[in-house]
């Protein structure tokens, strides 16, 4: 696959630094929040039979995955705020502060997280159990991600089929921290599962009807998707999002762009889409805006099912066909 950037290492060095002494600070100021807050709170309550384990989970399609397996018996809260992208996200001490009676933190894993390094067991009670939802998968490798550190393509979830080895880790931490409701943990992930199965199958029918299949990504994250639907990826503008390109950088975007013949070009509403729109002007293309996380605030992204068909059905309108 074509890469239209080309590595800028010691600016993204700066912007790692500068994002982990920012991240330190924060963690010292949430430490003397959490004293107070000991000092304050009132004795604690005796559990009974009906509270709800509190989950946090990184970003939203990880929280739907939560809510899906662990139903009523969860309580689930998203660390990435709505309409933010965890590339360029920096937690704040509220954000952080939201993990101090959690039981379960779940991430993607992959350097995904940047942001959290060992934050979670910083600001969280004693006993906080993680899962590593990519742990033990088959990744795709990248020489670099923008997520602070070389790793593997961490966006899995938007492979459906990837999706379902996630939903299956978290049930077994679940049942791990609550046995006494394991039967009823299995029962959802089935449902949920086969929900996940259908909507396989109908991302595989829609895609061959597709007039076209190849994209540029204004950055990397329909990777998977793209190997298991048989899209082509023929090239990523931005592999760490959150820098501008130099001019001459971005000329030489441009020119791989021209040379790929590509005129589908794939952003987010995360991220400015300013280069993008430069590249779609310079090579007569048009951008098409895909949402890799979704928010409850949107009610067509409002699950990670929706979200999906969603972006489906961008894809459509981007590839053409019936």
């Amino acid at each position: 696959m074509m890469h239209c950037s080309f590595p800028d290492g010691h600016g993204r060095g700066e912007t790692a630094m500068n994002r982990s002494l920012n991240i330190r600070s924060m963690l010292c100021s949430l430490a003397l929040i959490s004293l107070c807050l000991t000092g304050c709170e009132e004795p604690d309550r005796v559990s009974g039979p009906h509270d709800r384990i509190k989950v946090v989970a990184s970003i939203f399609p990880l929280s739907d995955f939560v809510r899906n397996v662990g139903g009523e018996r969860v309580e689930v809260l998203t660390l990435l705020p709505p309409a933010a992208s965890p590339h360029v996200y920096s937690p704040a001490p509220r954000d952080l502060a939201r993990l101090q009676d959690a039981r379960l933190f779940v991430k993607i894993g992959l350097g995904f997280e940047f942001w959290a390094g060992n934050l979670a067991h910083a600001g969280a009670a004693p006993g906080l159990a993680e899962v590593d939802t990519s742990q033990g998968m088959e990744v795709i490798e990248e020489t670099e991600t923008g997520h602070g550190r070389p790793a593997g393509n961490p966006h899995i979830w938007l492979d459906p089929v990837l999706a379902m080895e996630q939903v299956k880790r978290i049930k077994e931490a679940l049942v791990k921290i609550d046995p006494a409701h394991q039967a009823e943990y299995e029962k959802n992930t089935e449902t949920y599962l086969n929900q996940l199965k259908v909507l396989n199958l109908e991302i595989r029918n829609r895609v061959k009807s597709f007039r076209v299949n190849a994209f540029i990504s204004f950055h990397p994250s329909w990777t998977y998707f793209a190997k298991r639907y048989g899209l082509v990826e023929a090239g990523v503008i931005e592999t760490s999002p959150g820098r501008e390109p130099a001019p001459g950088e971005l000329m030489k975007i441009v020119q791989g762009v021209k040379a790929s013949g590509v005129k589908v070009i794939f952003a987010e509403p995360q991220l400015n889409p300013k280069t993008a729109d430069v590249v779609a002007s310079e090579v007569g293309g048009r951008v098409f805006l895909l949402d890799p996380i979704g928010s409850p605030e949107h009610e067509d992204r409002s699950t990670y099912l929706k979200l999906m068909r969603y972006n489906l059905a961008i894809m459509q309108q981007a590839f053409g066909g019936p």
